[in-house]
Order: C-alpha cells, then structure tokens, then sequence
C-alpha cells in the first residue's frame, strides 16, 4: 500500500468514527453551552486517539526511513 492510499484509508476509517460517534451520542443534543462544546471536544479526541492508534503500527512501516 502506498502512502496516498494509506492516507485515503485512515482518512476514512476517521471520518466514519466521528460520524458514528456523533449520530450515536450527539444527535438529539444542542452545543448550546460550553459544557455540551466541551464534551463534543472530548469524544472528538478520544476517536482521534483511537485511530490513531489503530494506524500506528501500519503507518511506522509505510514511512520507516530506509538506511
């Protein structure tokens, strides 16, 4: 896989988290303060951390410096 499709890959793999987090925990929700903001913040973070770690170990192959 070459880094352009590894990127597509994470970018939508990403996508379709944040998308699923916020129909499941957000839909029936307003941002109308800043408690709400920031509870959207944190969800928004933990599915980065999630995919990100996801991606990691696939990711370090694709861009390990060659010696």
């Amino acid at each position: 896989m070459d880094k352009d499709q590894l990127y597509e890959k994470v970018n939508n793999y990403t996508k379709y988290k944040l998308v699923e987090m916020l129909i499941e925990k957000h839909k029936d929700k307003s941002l109308n303060n800043l408690n709400a903001i920031e509870n959207l913040a944190d969800d928004v973070l933990d599915i980065l951390t999630i995919c990100g770690l996801k991606f990691y170990g696939e990711m370090s192959n694709v861009f390990k410096e060659k010696d």
